[in-house]
């Protein structure tokens, strides 16, 4: 029995058609291809958030968790998990703010500095931190 393609998979094989077959058709037009290159960049982003979106999704409620003192049990959908990590990065905006933390409360900055980096790293795969 054959499965159908994954989302991701079929991602890349219009990113693939874009490339191959698209792109090659505007050499001529500038606005064109540079539009054919944005779209194929919006589809690796999409795809590499579904592929890993959810585990930095996770991770990012898990650290918001233990730095508001919040149960641990999330919840189960994308979704509500995407609309409770808003609400706790609003609520830590808010503590942020209103007690002034500054680099030395390094258990904040250590949360928003890898959140940072997890957002980052889809958008940008060859985003790296290393020196």
């Amino acid at each position: 029995m054959q499965d159908k393609p994954s989302a991701t998979e079929l991602l890349e094989a219009i990113q693939d058609f874009l490339m191959k077959e698209v792109l090659p058709e505007f050499r001529d037009k500038d606005l064109l291809a540079y539009k054919t290159l944005v779209s194929w960049n919006m589809l690796g982003v999409i795809s590499r958030e579904i592929r890993s979106g959810e585990e930095s999704l996770d991770k990012e409620l898990s650290r918001l968790s233990s730095l508001l003192g919040k149960k641990s049990e999330f919840p189960k959908t994308w979704n509500e998990k995407k609309n409770l990590t808003s609400s706790w990065n609003e609520e830590l905006r808010d503590i942020v703010r209103k007690e002034k933390k500054s680099l030395e409360d390094t258990e904040y900055w250590k949360h928003i500095k890898e959140s940072v980096i997890e957002k980052v790293e889809i958008v940008n795969p060859r985003f790296t931190t290393e020196s």
